[in-house]
């Protein structure tokens, strides 16, 4: 069984300012500054990271649910460099920090090795970019 993800893209009347759909919901999406948007609203390049981060609390909770494994709170930072001078534009690093609070080391580890193994967005992005993961507790 294949899952398939349909977004649309719609011009708003004002340069460098869209709207994003999916299924009957909606986001404003800005173009950069680099590209002549106003960049007050998400662009492109937070969507992306903020899909890893989002792919990465869906994983860690729904495996910790099935471990026991259930950590009080989890923040995930993504930091992504782009390289400005590169022909074609390319991600020169991607950062991940997880802060997992309420679990051991090894447990909070296990969680987010299942989110590395496991989401698509994760394996697509570090193909191309390189990637570095960071897992810190807290009590």
């Amino acid at each position: 069984m294949s899952a398939t993800a349909t977004v649309q893209t719609r011009t708003t009347g004002q340069p460098g300012r869209y709207i994003l759909s999916a299924e009957g919901r909606h986001l404003v999406v800005d173009a950069s500054a680099m590209t002549g948007g106003v960049a007050e609203a998400f662009v492109a390049q937070e969507l992306l990271v903020g899909a890893l981060a989002t792919c990465a609390q869906a994983v860690v909770f729904a495996k910790g649910e099935e471990y026991d494994l259930r950590p009080s709170s989890v923040t995930v930072t993504v930091e992504s460099d782009r390289d400005p001078e590169a022909s074609p534009p390319v991600y020169s690093s991607i950062t991940m920090d997880f802060v997992i609070e309420g679990l051991a080391q090894e447990d909070a580890q296990r969680l987010v090795d299942e989110f590395t193994s496991l989401c698509p967005i994760y394996y697509t992005v570090s193909q191309a970019a390189p990637m570095t993961v960071t897992v810190r507790v807290t009590p």
